[in-house]
């Protein structure tokens, strides 16, 4: 296994599994035996925001992510004029 710069990563991935399948279950308790709707409107509504949160997060960090081969150019102010 290669060595990753995320410290913990493995304990990273447990907690985040945990959290996902624990959440599955509830999720699964209160959808299919809950008899409250409002619950229900919740539990959905909190499904829609991890996927819209994971979709942005997915796109943010394949396009925004991609290494550049020049050297940025640094921003230096005009000598002339004063800072504002």
């Amino acid at each position: 296994m290669a060595k990753s710069s995320i410290p913990h990563i493995r304990i990273v991935l447990a907690v985040t599994a945990f959290a996902l399948m624990g959440f599955g279950a509830v999720s699964i308790y209160v959808l299919g035996w809950g008899a409250d709707e409002v619950t229900q409107g919740s539990i959905i509504g909190v499904w829609i925001g991890a996927a819209n949160g994971a979709l942005g997060f997915w796109l943010g960090s394949s396009s925004g992510g991609k290494a550049r081969t020049d050297e940025p150019e640094p921003v230096v102010p005009p000598v002339d004029e004063p800072l504002p």
